[in-house]
């Protein structure tokens, strides 16, 4: 539709300038109108879908030029889209004003310094000054200047300030296309039937069990001396997975070792403290349960959890916010500076979305999407989707090895799919068929297990022989 506009456009006004609430929304149509500058004494033309609004006038070429735009189109300046939206224009019948709002100009501009370095703020300042007074409108320049100003905290905010302008001056901006995905995700778990997936799977612990070990943990005794081992298998094999799917790889009784003695092997100790602090995340039953509507108290939680994880690699600062961006190939996570906001943003939609399953799910999505911390957010993120599970007594979800290939492409393609969760969540729903289904009572019986299902293989492996995961 996009494409055929610009052409019919180019064709009816040739030269033509998209303007002001246009231009500040790029191009897209707001409430079926496009705003633009042209050369002609038509003040609208309708097409199927959307009415062309037309005021008189003309591309700048200096001393700010307007860029082309397509189809021999051109696109209003930066500059010129902060003085024209600070022109008052009153709405037309129910679609949108010409210009912005105060508050959306505010938001406007504070998109424009997320994304943005500070010299190329600070030339966008100068060169707004610059146009203003090239085009007699320096009445303008006091109110360029105080925004500026508020944005860098040179000047107090108004009472009405834009959300995210307000945001960005206190250190909580969010990330404006991830928090469209939460939303986007949010509402697709929201609907009563989600891809056919089950509302639950109990966990194979029944009530007297998780009674004895929250008696057992509450007191405080040692994992090597218990004689019932329920928990331990899967908690040692939730940490051993959980490691190994993000390169920290050791045999099952190396890992054995490293739990039972409590202590990592001395050639690998960072990678051993990995195995140590994903297991006491999970393995008292009473702390993996705890989660929260409250968002306050689900951050904390998520730095108290990642202190634990990461407390054997200090220079990676364990609960602390990254303080440097992060990426995975090619595709960028959230950048620093939006982190907390985006976090707050995301698990604001929380208590919206079913208990269960599809609240697991929507956790760990909004964790590794923000990615927030410098390593560790896999870890810890699958801890976070596993707390949602165990608090309402359904089976956690563990991701063996050869399923690792299936759960980074169902994550990858949230991601670059816009929200879309769909193949995370069946990945996610056939891991957590197989987690309930395994023998997590008796030890001899998972090892058999794991070796039947083809768990223990590497994905590489499996994806070269055609191996898949199989069902217990």
């Amino acid at each position: 539709m996009a494409s055929s506009l610009w052409k019919i456009l180019g064709y009816l006004l040739p030269g033509a300038l998209i303007a002001d609430r246009s231009a500040a929304e790029d191009g897209r149509v707001v409430d079926g109108r496009l705003f633009v500058i042209a050369e002609t004494d038509r003040r609208s033309i309708r097409l199927p879908g959307v009415e062309i609004s037309i005021r008189p006038g003309r591309p700048y070429e200096a001393p700010i030029a307007d860029p082309l735009w397509s189809e021999g189109l051109r696109m209003s300046s930066s500059p010129r889209i902060l003085l024209d939206n600070l022109r008052e224009s009153h709405r037309r019948g129910k679609g949108a004003a010409r210009t912005l709002k105060l508050s959306e100009v505010e938001d406007w501009l504070a998109r424009k310094a997320i994304a943005w370095d500070r010299e190329r703020i600070e030339r966008l300042h100068d060169e707004t000054i610059q146009l203003a007074r090239a085009i007699s409108a320096d009445h303008q320049v006091p109110l360029v200047d105080r925004l500026f100003d508020q944005l860098t905290g040179q000047a107090p905010l108004r009472p009405r300030t834009g959300p995210l302008f307000q945001a960005l001056s206190v250190g909580r901006a969010w990330d404006e296309r991830r928090v469209e995905m939460f939303d986007r995700a949010c509402a697709d778990l929201r609907k009563t039937d989600t891809w056919g997936i089950p509302d639950e799977l109990p966990a194979s612990l029944d009530a007297e069990e998780l009674a004895f070990y929250e008696s057992y943990f509450a007191h405080g005794t040692g994992p090597g001396t218990i004689a019932r081992n329920v928990p331990e298998e899967l908690a040692f094999y939730e940490s051993y997975f959980s490691n190994y799917i993000e390169g920290t790889e050791f045999t099952l009784e190396e890992a054995r070792q490293i739990i039972d003695t409590l202590q990592p092997p001395p050639s690998r100790p960072a990678d051993g403290h990995d195995i140590l602090g994903t297991y006491n995340c999970v393995s008292d039953p009473v702390e993996r349960s705890k989660t929260s509507d409250d968002v306050d108290r689900l951050i904390e939680s998520l730095i108290r959890r990642h202190e634990t994880i990461m407390a054997g690699r200090p220079t990676e600062d364990p609960g602390m916010w990254k303080t440097r961006p992060n990426r995975v190939g090619g595709y960028d996570f959230v950048k620093p500076e939006l982190v907390e906001g985006t976090l707050r943003k995301g698990l604001s939609l929380l208590s919206a979305i079913e208990p269960g399953f599809k609240r697991a799910l929507y956790v760990l999505f909004v964790f590794t999407e923000v990615h927030p911390f410098a390593d560790g957010n896999g870890r810890v993120s699958r801890v976070m989707m596993n707390a949602e599970l165990s608090h309402v007594g359904q089976a956690r979800i563990v991701i063996p090895n050869v399923f690792r290939n299936e759960y980074i492409s169902g994550l990858r393609r949230a991601s670059v799919g816009d929200g879309d969760i769909e193949a995370l969540a069946r990945v996610l729903a056939f891991a957590w068929r197989w987690t309930a289904a395994m023998p997590w009572s008796d030890r001899a019986a998972t090892e058999g297990k794991l070796h039947a299902t083809n768990a223990l293989i590497d994905s590489t492996e499996a994806e070269q022989t055609r191996i898949r995961l199989e069902l217990p």
